[in-house]
């Protein structure tokens, strides 16, 4: 469970690197002669190189300039209190917000230069515009830094040109890799269906988290007040705006604490109901109310509200784009980041000592 939301605020946290960057990873371009730096270069001392990926040296100036980017966005979100934040756990499980983001923008790093190294494939280019436009972005972040930060990280205009150059080809190699293959979700696999469970429950659940089934002659009153609530339920119906007015009051009335408006998948139906149940409610019309169901946890009077919910259908279409959208990219750039350097891992390809003077703490 612990594990579980470690990856979900890790997943979280790569979602939103890539639009704190100060370059929109939304236009057309080409890969130039950034993306691969050999570590000739006099600049890339060793005591500089927070990692090697393949044949690019990531320096110290590269990695602060992300870091900084999203160490403004966070306190600008979060407040400063922010890097004080631990994720509940116990032991060697307990992670702090600080190491999650400094994994966060190692991986950022590496899906950026994997994705430019693909550029050539896409055919993407830089208009002059485009590239004017760059410069000046680079200028105004290299003028934000105070000369502390360009002396200790040795950061030049010419670096942040490239980090944001970079974002840029790799936010069209994105674009371009699923206008080649689409994601698409139908309506009808991402229908969701509302109705509302009119429930009269048989049981009870005691302090201790058991539960007792109430006697023969208890289940024998819920079925009647069920039978009763669907005879008072025939001279009512839902209203326009699908509200169903009639059937809540009656489980006022009978004190339902469990009846309830749903709004579920089809799969979800099945899961919860059961195969007769889920039959019968998608042989229903918008405003039908079934007779009195029995299932192993009581009673029900069903009153279909929506087949298709249009609202919640467009709400799960959404996430079940955005989901498989994140499979298709992660099985893609796994397969990417093989070919340039299987054997990186973090942290152990990571220069820690030297990576955790530079993020945010």
């Amino acid at each position: 469970m612990k594990r579980n939301k470690r990856k979900q605020l890790k997943q979280s946290l790569r979602a939103k690197i890539c639009p704190i960057l100060l370059v929109s990873m939304i236009s057309a371009m080409m890969l130039g002669g950034c993306g691969k730096r050999n570590g000739s270069n006099e600049t890339e001392k060793q005591s500089e190189v927070v990692f090697q990926y393949g044949d690019h040296i990531v320096t110290s100036g590269e990695t602060y300039i992300y870091a900084k980017a999203v160490e403004e966005r966070y306190v600008d979100q979060y407040g400063e209190a922010v890097w004080q934040l631990i994720l509940p756990a116990t032991g060697s499980d307990a992670t702090s917000m600080v190491d999650l983001t400094r994994e966060a923008i190692v991986e950022e790093i590496v899906k950026v230069k994997t994705l430019v190294e693909h550029a050539k494939d896409y055919g993407i280019g830089l208009s002059d515009e485009e590239i004017s436009l760059l410069k000046t972005r680079a200028h105004d972040f290299y003028e934000g830094l105070t000369d502390a930060d360009i002396e200790k990280m040795n950061i030049t205009e010419e670096l942040v040109y490239q980090v944001l150059y970079e974002n840029q080809i790799a936010g069209i190699v994105t674009e371009k890799i699923f206008e080649r293959n689409p994601v698409e979700i139908s309506d009808e696999t991402a229908r969701m269906t509302t109705f509302y469970d009119m429930y009269f429950a048989c049981y009870t659940i005691d302090d201790s988290g058991t539960v007792v089934p109430y006697t023969s002659e208890e289940k024998k009153q819920q079925y009647e007040n069920a039978l009763q609530a669907c005879s008072t339920l025939g001279t009512g119906g839902i209203t326009e705006n699908h509200e169903a007015e009639n059937i809540e009051k009656l489980a006022e009335y009978y004190k339902l604490d469990q009846a309830k408006e749903q709004t579920l998948s089809p799969q979800e139906i099945l899961e919860i109901y059961g195969e007769e149940v889920y039959n019968l409610l998608y042989s229903m019309e918008n405003g039908e109310y079934t007779t009195v169901i029995e299932t192993e946890y009581g009673y029900h009077v069903f009153q279909m509200i929506a087949l298709t919910d249009a609202r919640a259908t467009k709400e799960n279409k959404d996430i079940m784009t955005a989901k498989q959208t994140e499979e298709q990219m992660a099985s893609r750039m796994e397969a990417w980041r093989n070919q340039i350097d299987e054997n990186f891992s973090y942290p152990e390809s990571i220069n820690m000592d030297l990576y955790k003077t530079i993020v945010v703490d």
